[in-house]
C-alpha cells in the first residue's frame, strides 16, 4: 500500500518537470542583467581622472578666497593704521592748542548744575583753613583723616606762538572740589603786578590752596602782557581734572595723600633781628610712614622728596611784620595722619654761606603744634594748627565763619 503512494507522489513530480520544460522551450526567457554600480576608489586610494580634477579645482578655489581675504584684512588694517595716524596728529594738534574755549566753556556750563546750591561761577571758596583745630566736628559730619591732593609746584615748560622769554604773567590758576565748588585760588597775579618769568627760572610763585582740597578740577586763565591790553597774549586757557592734566604750555606737581589731616603753618621772630641782605627759603616736607599713605605715578618722584615751598625770597628783601610774623606765601599743607611734617628754612649770601634748619612734627587730628627754628642771628618760631577734613559739601547758606589766626593767637 505504501509503495503505490510512492509511485504515485514520483508520476506526479515528473509530470510537472515535463510540464516546465515544454513551456520553456515555447518562450525564451531573457537571463538576468549585470547592475550597474557607481564607480569607488580603489584599495590603494586612487580614483578616477575626472574626481581628481574636480578636487583639484575645489581646492584652487578655496586657495583663491583664502588669499582674497587675507589682502582684504591686510587694506582693513592699513585703514585702521592710517585712522589712528589721524587721530594721533589730531591729538597733537588739539595739545598744540594754547586757547581751548569750548572747552572751558563746557567746564562752566557743568559747574552752572550747582550754582543754586553753590552760588556764582566766579566766587572764591568761603572754607576757611582751621575749621576743627579746637572746636568738634559736627554730631552729624562725616569727618576724619581722608584722601587730599597736594600741589608742589606750576611752571610754564613751553613757549608757542611767537612767545620769547622772559614773559610777564598774569591771571589766575585756580582748583575747585566737591566740598563747595568754588574757586580755591594757587595762583594771582594782576597785570599790573605781573610776574616776570625767565628760562632759567619758569616756576609760579603759588600763594595756595587756602584750604586742605580733595580731587579737583584746575582751572586756569593766564596771559602775557603786552605793550598794551590788546596786545597781551593767552598762554593758558582751559579747565581740566586733575587726572587728566596735560597743558601744552603748564606742568604741575602733584601728590595724592590718601589718609591725611590738615595742617595750616604760622611763623614769627621771637629772638634776634631779622637779616636784610639774606636770600632764604621756608618749605614743608610731608613723608609717609612706608610710603602707605602715599600714591605716586610709575614714573613720577616719591612725593615723601617732593618740596612744599611756603615763601621763597627770590633774592628779595621780605622783611617781617612789626610784630615779627613772616607772611608765608603759602601756609596749608596735607599730612599723612601716620607721618610726619617736617619744616625747614634755608639761610644763603650769593650762593656761598649756607645754612639749612629743620624742625620735625608729629601729625595730630586737632590742636596745636610748637617749634622752632634757629639760625644764629635770629630764632623763628613754627606753630603747626591741625585739623580733620570734613568729607562732606558745604552747600552756601551752610558756610561756617572765617577764622582769622588771630582768634587762636597765632
Amino acid at each position: 500500500m505504501g509503495r503505490r503512494v510512492v509511485s504515485e507522489g514520483l508520476g506526479e513530480a515528473e509530470d510537472e518537470e515535463a510540464k516546465l520544460e515544454a513551456r520553456s522551450k515555447e518562450k525564451k526567457i531573457d537571463p538576468p542583467q549585470e547592475v550597474a554600480f557607481p564607480e569607488v576608489w580603489e584599495i590603494d586610494g586612487t580614483m578616477p581622472d575626472e574626481r581628481k580634477e574636480e578636487r583639484r579645482r575645489r581646492r584652487r578655489r578655496r586657495r583663491r578666497r583664502r588669499r582674497r581675504r587675507r589682502i582684504e584684512d591686510e587694506k582693513r588694517e592699513a585703514d585702521d593704521d592710517d585712522d589712528n595716524d589721524d587721530e594721533d596728529e589730531e591729538e597733537d594738534e588739539e595739545e598744540e592748542e594754547e586757547y581751548d574755549p569750548w572747552e572751558y566753556e563746557a567746564f562752566r556750563c557743568d559747574w552752572s548744575i550747582f550754582s543754586c546750591i553753590y552760588g556764582s561761577f566766579e566766587d572764591t571758596t568761603a572754607i576757611p583753613p582751621l575749621r576743627f583745630t579746637y572746636e568738634p566736628p559736627p554730631p552729624n559730619s562725616i569727618t576724619c583723616p581722608a584722601e587730599t591732593l597736594q600741589v608742589f609746584s606750576a611752571k610754564v615748560v613751553e613757549t608757542r606762538g611767537g612767545l620769547q622769554w622772559p614773559l610777564d604773567v598774569f591771571g589766575f590758576t585756580a582748583v575747585c572740589d566737591w566740598i563747595d565748588h568754588n574757586r580755591n585760588i594757587i595762583y594771582n597775579r594782576a597785570r599790573d603786578n605781573c610776574q616776570t618769568l625767565t628760562q632759567e627760572d619758569h616756576n609760579l610763585v603759588l600763594v595756595g590752596p587756602t584750604r586742605a582740597i580733595g580731587p579737583a578740577t584746575f582751572e586756569v586763565d593766564l596771559k602775557v602782557k603786552g605793550a598794551t591790553e590788546s596786545e597781551d597774549k593767552c598762554l593758558s586757557f582751559l579747565a581740566a581734572k586733575f587726572f587728566k592734566l596735560s597743558l601744552s604750555t603748564l606742568e604741575f606737581t602733584l601728590g595724592c595723600i590718601v589718609q591725611s589731616v590738615e595742617a595750616t603753618i604760622f611763623m614769627r621772630v621771637i629772638r634776634g633781628s631779622w637779616p636784610g641782605d639774606f636770600c632764604f627759603e621756608f618749605a614743608a616736607l610731608a613723608t609717609a610712614a612706608s610710603g602707605k599713605n602715599t600714591v605716586c605715578a610709575d614714573n613720577a618722584p616719591c612725593i615723601d622728596r617732593e618740596k612744599f615751598v611756603l615763601l621763597d625770597s627770590r633774592g628779595q628783601k621780605v622783611p617781617p611784620a612789626c610784630d615779627g610774623k613772616i607772611n608765608l606765601s603759602r601756609r596749608v599743607v596735607s599730612v599723612g595722619i601716620d607721618g610726619e611734617l617736617k619744616v625747614s628754612v634755608k639761610v644763603w649770601k650769593d650762593y656761598n654761606t649756607v645754612m639749612v634748619k629743620e624742625e620735625v612734627f608729629t601729625p595730630l587730628n586737632s590742636g596745636l603744634s610748637y617749634g622752632e627754628l634757629d639760625i644764629g642771628f635770629c630764632a623763628v618760631e613754627v606753630n603747626i594748627a591741625w585739623s580733620l577734613i570734613m568729607k562732606q559739601p558745604v552747600p552756601a547758606n551752610c558756610r561756617p565763619n572765617v577764622r582769622s589766626d588771630q582768634s587762636f593767637g597765632l
